[in-house]
């Protein structure tokens, strides 16, 4: 078995996001999650003092490591984190690392994939998906992942307003603002089919985010274009995105943003299943 092992670690967005009401102290949600081309790079290796360490502070990798490493009677492992995701921003880099970190920790010390996966997902809410990748609904806590065919790949642009949103207070403050009705199947179809989904769209924790961060609202709305298939926020934000069909209408619509932007795309990372 090798001695280390590399991982990419990759960026989601929530391309439809219900909040539902608290169950044991959190919110239930169903989401569309979408895996993006944006990614860490994460490097695990094994080491001699038989401790689990990351030199990425606050790094949520080093909890479901040692859980592993408690279940299976693992040796030290040293998890280093090269960050391209976006901190704070509705992403998932965090998660996505876990997730990755995981993977190559099954890898690493030659572990049944699946069952790391089943120790690793109750941790955080979106490591299911980030464990799985490409299009998946999840319900519950984001727990319950539901693995759809891959959508279409897609130019996608993200956009960056200034300053960030806690997640925590967006989640409180969606209890008392009023929730969207949205349509989770009738925006999926339409994605299937590359057509406009806008009409469709849902993310309750929008009008908290634009409560908590003044500089959402009117970059949202300068986003807003008849060429795209789907602007919107991804989770509890702050950043931004539209889908297109053609990358020359996202840069088209970038040139026009004066916050900080990427053009990327939505993908499988992990090959269609």
């Amino acid at each position: 078995m090798s001695e280390s092992v590399k991982k990419r670690a990759y960026a989601k967005i929530n391309l439809f996001l219900r909040v539902g009401g608290r169950k044991e102290g959190y919110h239930e949600i169903e989401t569309l999650m979408q895996s993006v081309d944006l990614f860490d790079e994460i490097i695990l290796a094994k080491t001699e003092d038989g401790s689990v360490t990351s030199d990425f502070p606050g790094d949520n990798s080093v909890k479901v490591l040692n859980l592993l490493s408690r279940e299976f009677q693992l040796g030290g492992m040293r998890l280093s984190v090269r960050k391209n995701i976006p901190i704070g921003g509705g992403l998932g880099g965090s998660t996505a690392d876990a997730a990755a970190a995981a993977i190559a920790c099954a890898e690493l010390w030659g572990l049944d994939k699946d069952r790391v996966k089943e120790i690793a997902a109750p941790l955080f809410s979106d490591i299911a998906f980030q464990m799985t990748g490409g299009s998946a609904i999840a319900r519950g806590y984001g727990e319950r992942l539901t693995k759809i065919p891959d959508l279409p790949s897609f130019p996608l642009l993200l956009a960056f307003p200034e300053g960030e949103v806690s997640t925590k207070e967006a989640y409180s403050l969606s209890d008392s603002t009023k929730k969207g009705k949205g349509n989770l199947s009738a925006l999926t179809d339409a994605l299937r089919c590359g057509e406009r989904a806008q009409e469709y769209y849902l993310n309750d924790l929008l009008l908290p985010a634009t409560m908590l961060n003044d500089k959402i609202a009117p970059l949202l709305e300068r986003m807003r274009d008849e060429r795209a298939l789907l602007t919107g926020m991804t989770g509890s934000g702050s950043t931004l995105f539209s889908l297109y069909t053609e990358e020359e209408s996202a840069r088209k619509m970038a040139s026009t943003l004066t916050a900080p932007t990427l053009i990327t795309r939505t993908i499988s990372p992990f090959g269609r299943k």
